[in-house]
């Protein structure tokens, strides 16, 4: 059983980290995409009981959430557009213009 005292929601560890829920939300689906990445092993896991139940941080895996969030390159071409930028390309070819992902 989870004490749950002792535990934070991901709402709780997005106003301490200063970011909204979804910006930790796309972080660890990030990270689910890309364990071995050096930056995704700072992330720290969260304890989750089942599928689709509420995930808890310990009060002390916040400060490396928040030690992630100052190493992330930021802008468009940062490393989490693989997450963040689901805009369909255009290509040309064989002048023919084809949609893909």
């Amino acid at each position: 059983m989870i004490n749950r005292n002792k535990l934070l929601n991901a709402q709780q560890v997005a106003t301490l980290v200063n970011v909204s829920t979804p910006t930790l939300n796309t972080w660890y689906k990030w990270k689910q995409l890309n364990p071995e990445h050096e930056l995704a092993k700072m992330l720290p896991d969260y304890i989750q009981v089942g599928d689709r139940q509420t995930r808890y941080w310990s009060s002390e895996s916040v400060w490396m959430v928040l030690a992630f969030k100052d190493k992330i390159p930021r802008g468009r071409n940062g490393i989490l557009g693989s997450v963040t930028q689901k805009y369909i390309k255009k290509e040309k070819k064989n002048g023919n213009t084809r949609k893909s992902n």
